[in-house]
C-alpha cells in the first residue's frame, strides 16, 4: 500500500536500518529472523520552499516526507519497515505491513510462508571476491532452494529488483549523488522496485526516481536460484 506514497520527484528523509556484513570464521547460512521496527510516512512538507520573504513558498515545488518510528493508525497506507539484508543468510521478517529492503544489487526477494506464518525474506548474496567466495552464494542459495523444493505451496512468490527487465534510474539531477534501487512487498502479494537518488544534503534524504511493478518469477525459478 505504501507504493501509493512513493511518489516519483518527492524526498524521503529516512535511516534505513543497517545491514550485516558476514560474520568471520566458518558460517552456517539459514533463516534469520530480523527485528524491524514500524515506521510510517509522515505528511509531507514542500522541499525547499524558499526564504519566508518567498510568497510562493507554499505552493509548487516538490514534497518531501519525513519517515519516523511508529504506526498511523488512520492511514494504514502510510505504514511500513524496513528489513536490512544479511550476507550469507535468508533474512525474514513477518509480513504484516509492507516491507521495504535494500540497497538491492541481485539479491532475490521472497513472498512465502514459513512455520504458518506470511513472511517477506531477502536472500543475501554477496558480490564474490578473493576474499567473498562463490560458495557463499552458492550455500545461502541452496538453503532456500531446499525450503521452496519441500514446501512448493509456502512459495508465494519472489523477485529480483534490478533484474533485467526492470528500468534503470533516470538522469540524475543537482543534488543527486548516487543512485539505490529497493524493493517492495506489499501485504497484498504485490512486487515493486524503487529507484531513489541518494541527496547531497540534507543527510538521509532520497529522492524517488522511479517506481516499477515487477512480476513474481515462476515457482521452478524459485525452487532453483
Amino acid at each position: 500500500m505504501i507504493e501509493t506514497k512513493l511518489l516519483v520527484g518527492r524526498y524521503l528523509q529516512f535511516t534505513p536500518g543497517a545491514s550485516q556484513h558476514l560474520p568471520a570464521g566458518a558460517h552456517v547460512p539459514a533463516f534469520k529472523n530480523i527485528n524491524c521496527p514500524p515506521l510510517t510516512i509522515q505528511q509531507s512538507t514542500r522541499h525547499n520552499p524558499g526564504a519566508a520573504y518567498n510568497p510562493f513558498r507554499n505552493v509548487g515545488g516538490q514534497r518531501e516526507s519525513a519517515v519516523v518510528g511508529g504506526t498511523n493508525a488512520n492511514k494504514v497506507h502510510r505504514n511500513f519497515k524496513w528489513l536490512p539484508w544479511c550476507a550469507g543468510d535468508i533474512a525474514e521478517t513477518t509480513l504484516d505491513r509492507d516491507v521495504l529492503t535494500g540497497p538491492m544489487s541481485g539479491c532475490t526477494l521472497l513472498y512465502y510462508r514459513r512455520g504458518g506464518v506470511l513472511k517477506a525474506g531477502h536472500i543475501g548474496t554477496v558480490t564474490v571476491t578473493a576474499a567473498l567466495p562463490a560458495t557463499i552464494n552458492t550455500n545461502v542459495k541452496a538453503v532456500w532452494n531446499n525450503f521452496a523444493n519441500a514446501n512448493p505451496g509456502d512459495v508465494l512468490g519472489g523477485f529480483n529488483p534490478v533484474g533485467a527487465t526492470v528500468p534503470g534510474h533516470p538522469p540524475a539531477q543537482p543534488g543527486d549523488v548516487g543512485g539505490q534501487t529497493w524493493g517492495l512487498i506489499t501485504t497484498n502479494g504485490l512486487f515493486y522496485a524503487i529507484n531513489v537518488w541518494v541527496q547531497n544534503a540534507p543527510p538521509n534524504t532520497y529522492r524517488i526516481a522511479g517506481v516499477h511493478p515487477v512480476q513474481s518469477m515462476t515457482l521452478p525459478q524459485l525452487q532453483n536460484l
